[in-house]
């Protein structure tokens, strides 16, 4: 901390920059007031020395104004690294992965910035997803604070209209984080207003909205409220370590919620279920623009897939790649010579031989890809794809794909993808295309991005949460590192 405070305050000319002999001045203020409000974005004031600068406020001595010039200055770099990129995961206390140019630059802007509060507010996310958060989490608080809401014991299932002794608290297990109106009725009484309130908190909880009271939707009910304050808390940590702007028209995967929005000018113009990577093959997070469709594509098949699965299928069915219109090559080099995969003998071959073949599925019904394909170049090698396997999209938990994305309504999203002016793309035409069987390649008037993220507390346009399982286990990761000592 001390080289890099040191060389700002060279740069600037080794002179106070929040103080006078008189006191804070008003851009201190402003920055002492937007770091005591740091918890209500789901920060800790502490880690900017907030209760050491309170004790130097009002200090008059030479000694104490300069402790509190050189304190702003330090809280100021670690605020502005916080709200920018989010809090550093290997960091503790007042360790900050920054460079001495970036934070003197950092401060240099806010000291010559004409609205230093705007200056500080632009440090945040701007977009809806952030701001409709952080709008929730002192409710949540409250709630916390509170004492929560009663735990529902275990039992058999409460069907809509059955009897059950867990009734009156589930009831009040539902008003107090708002699914139910106050009960006017018999609080006893399974009735049609219950059995909806049950059904929304099913649908906000990733679960089957059957208004069905079972094991798993008493389990979310028992999630303690304290829990869901952190899980806000994470989110909004995520949020600020993702791409600030993410444009005016852009397509955002939620890998936790299993979804996949299209937005125009912040209103969400389509959305669909989407199917991602298993705990095995997670989906990787990261922004990219799309560049162009394919329509009938092939499928390449990685090498993984080829080892560590068809080798099984083809020991016991050498005609399994015939069968599944699979061709054989055997390199992936651009003269690679296609094999009659028959003229192999399957159970003498090896997985590090298996990975040297080159295995491509040819367009069709049984092609994994489906029918039409989306593109962003990635080191990854991750796209979005239509699929045969539409049956995956009834299911409340979707993670089945080796890490790429399922979509369950792709030609619509393609229409979206193309509809970048006057010249628009009809549904039409897209499945007059599909209905060549010939692969083709459609390049987008102007590549759009995309934001593969995750996201287990999400808030919709109106600002209503949904709450996700944490499928691959970044919650409990990202958890340990905001709020363990």
């Amino acid at each position: 901390m001390k080289s890099w405070l040191a060389e700002i305050y060279d740069k600037t000319g080794l002179h106070p920059l929040w103080v006078t002999q008189d006191g804070p001045g008003e851009k201190a203020a402003i920055l002492f007031s937007v770091l005591k409000n740091s918890a209500m974005d789901g920060l800790a004031p502490e880690q900017y020395k907030i209760s050491r600068i309170t004790s130097l406020w009002d200090g008059k001595s030479a000694e104490e104004l300069i402790d509190l010039d050189t304190l702003l200055t330090f809280a100021l770099v670690m605020y502005a690294h916080d709200a920018r990129g989010g809090r550093d995961p290997s960091r503790k206390s007042s360790a900050i992965s920054t460079s001495a140019l970036e934070a003197t630059a950092l401060v240099e802007a806010a000291l010559s910035s004409s609205d230093f509060s705007q200056f500080l507010a632009d440090l945040l996310p701007p977009h809806r997803y952030y701001k409709n958060l952080r709008a929730a989490l002192p409710n949540y608080q409250s709630m916390a604070a509170a004492g929560g809401w009663p735990a529902i014991e275990a039992g058999k299932s409460i069907h809509p209209g059955e009897d059950d002794s867990r009734i009156p608290e589930i009831k009040k297990r539902l008003q107090i984080e708002g699914f139910l109106q106050s009960v006017t009725t018999d609080p006893t009484e399974n009735d049609e207003a219950f059995v909806q309130a049950v059904i929304r908190f099913q649908e906000r909880h990733g679960l089957a909205g059957d208004g069905v009271i079972g094991k798993l939707t008493i389990a979310a009910m028992n999630v303690p409220a304290q829990k869901k304050v952190r899980k806000i808390i994470i989110n909004l940590e995520r949020w600020r370590g993702e791409s600030h702007d993410l444009g005016s028209k852009y397509v955002l995967v939620d890998i936790a919620g299993f979804t996949l929005e299209a937005i125009a000018d912040d209103t969400v113009v389509l959305e669909m279920a989407v199917v991602v990577g298993t705990q095995q093959n997670k989906t990787p997070l990261f922004s990219d623009q799309i560049q162009y469709i394919e329509t009938n594509p092939f499928w390449n098949i990685p090498a993984s897939i080829a080892r560590n699965e068809m080798l099984g299928e083809l020991r016991k069915n050498p005609s399994y790649l015939t069968s599944n219109h699979i061709r054989l090559f055997n390199d992936w080099s651009s003269e690679a010579r296609e094999i009659n995969p028959l003229s192999i003998n399957w159970k003498q071959v090896s997985q590090k031989k298996m990975g040297q073949f080159k295995l491509r599925q040819e367009p069709g019904k049984k092609n994994a890809l489906g029918s039409i394909k989306f593109v962003f170049p990635n080191s990854y090698d991750v796209y979005m794809h239509d699929t045969p396997a539409q049956t995956l999209f009834q299911r409340s938990s979707r993670a089945f794909s080796h890490g790429c994305i399922r979509l369950e309504k792709p030609v619509d999203l393609a229409v979206f993808l193309m509809n970048n002016g006057e010249n628009g793309w009809p549904m039409e035409r897209f499945q007059a295309m599909i209905a060549t069987g010939k692969r083709t390649i459609i390049r987008l008037p102007e590549p759009l991005p995309i934001h593969i993220t995750y996201q287990t507390v999400k808030s919709d346009q109106n600002g209503t949460l949904s709450f996700h399982t944490d499928i691959y286990d970044r919650d409990r990761q990202l958890e340990q590192i905001l709020f363990t000592e």
